[in-house]
């Protein structure tokens, strides 16, 4: 019975730990932990922000003395009670409405920055996967061989030290999946902290190892929307900052006096600035400079950034093409030859594995090429705010 119920749970969790592909990660990611804490914390900033230009509530003020000065009734109580609001008179619509703008802009930036986080796990995971695959194999043609050489060793064909090497080379082969499989599950759970899923594995082969070059960049970089709305929260709040009377004080009270019962209504008007306030107007100046400064160098920064992007996957996109039509395919054609010829006890061990070697180098700097094509497109994709669903078809 307890075997019937390891069967059935071993069944049940197979099914449930599958392969799914990138763009299944990216949706879980708007929904994460992740993806709320940088809500909060984008609502948290703007909050603050909003308070620059939000009025004060209602102020209760009240007197109360004893009338000892009046002749008529020297013990009864005088009291005044007046309430107090400041108004605003600069347009703080037109800051507020700045604001939001660029809320929802820092949002969407976040949000695609967050996805890019997401893709370069993918991207890391995806590589180890395929780079112990590569070993696997070559740690099977290594355990095929020195069976065979097992059996020549017995039959005189080959000596002992051969069969050594063969073993020693399978032996290291499963020392360095075992390395890699410690970090594809360290790439795994970084995965998993961004994302919803907590157990289903990369698809990979969804990603797109051809290295393609794209123009229209800077066309869908969230950055520069979100700079420019931040130009327009400072410009708007700096208009504020810039009306001679920011502010007044507007009142009601009554009086009940001795001889005197009356209602008011009085106005309070600030006769300067201060230095408070001063010094607010000159920092909502500088602010709206600074932001504008910043687009600027970011959009010099990021064409720069660009260019050497493009001229870096122009370089990589030879690379791949060579190692994979030409270097790979001679390779493994020497190393099946070299093989052929050791078995056939015209050459000898050292030159096969020396060819196995190359063929197995190869084939990781072409998965190290193509890797290093797709975290570079996520790293630039991450500093502009660029969504990389935009790129799944």
């Amino acid at each position: 019975m307890k075997l019937i119920l390891l069967y059935i749970l071993s069944s049940l969790l197979a099914l449930h730990a599958q392969s799914v592909s990138l763009q299944v990660f990216l949706e879980s990611a708007k929904f994460s932990e992740a993806a709320k804490a940088l809500e909060m914390q984008s609502a948290v900033k703007t909050s603050a922000e909003r308070s620059e230009v939000l009025s004060g509530g209602f102020l209760l003020n009240g007197e109360i003395g004893n009338a000892s000065a009046k002749n008529i009734n020297r013990d009864k109580l005088e009291y005044h009670v007046s309430v107090e609001k400041n108004i605003l008179l600069g347009n703080n619509d037109a800051y507020l409405k700045a604001l939001n703008l660029s809320l929802d802009q820092q949002k969407t930036l976040q949000i695609n920055r967050l996805k890019n986080i997401v893709s370069e796990h993918y991207i890391k995971a995806c590589s180890f996967k395929e780079k112990i695959n590569l070993l696997n194999d070559a740690k099977n043609r290594s355990l095929e061989l020195t069976a065979l050489i097992q059996e020549g060793v017995a039959g005189g064909e080959f000596d002992l030290s051969s069969l050594l090497r063969s073993e020693l080379s399978a032996d290291e082969l499963q020392l360095n999946i075992d390395a890699l499989k410690s970090n594809y599950s360290e790439s795994l759970n970084m995965l998993y902290a961004y994302t919803q899923n907590d157990s289903d594995e990369p698809l990979c082969r969804d990603l797109e190892y051809e290295i393609t070059l794209s123009d229209d960049l800077a066309e869908h970089s969230i950055l520069y929307a979100q700079l420019e709305s931040e130009i327009k929260t400072a410009s708007a709040l700096n208009k504020f900052r810039s009306n001679t009377m920011q502010d007044i004080t507007l009142g009601v009270g009554y009086d009940d006096e001795t001889d005197l019962t009356r209602a008011t209504v009085f106005l309070k008007i600030p006769l300067s600035a201060g230095d408070r306030l001063e010094n607010e107007r000159e920092t909502a100046r500088l602010s709206q400079l600074n932001a504008q400064q910043q687009l600027l160098f970011t959009k010099k920064e990021m064409h720069s950034q660009i260019h050497a992007y493009m001229v870096a996957q122009e370089t990589r996109s030879a690379t791949l093409k060579r190692l994979n039509d030409v270097l790979i395919l001679r390779a493994y054609q020497t190393a099946v030859l070299l093989k052929e010829r050791f078995i056939g006890s015209e050459g000898t061990y050292l030159e096969y594995i020396d060819s196995e070697n190359t063929l197995f180098s190869l084939l990781i700097r072409s998965v190290d090429t193509a890797t290093e094509s797709l975290l570079a497109k996520a790293k630039l994709y991450y500093t502009l705010g660029i969504d990389p669903q935009k790129d799944i078809k």
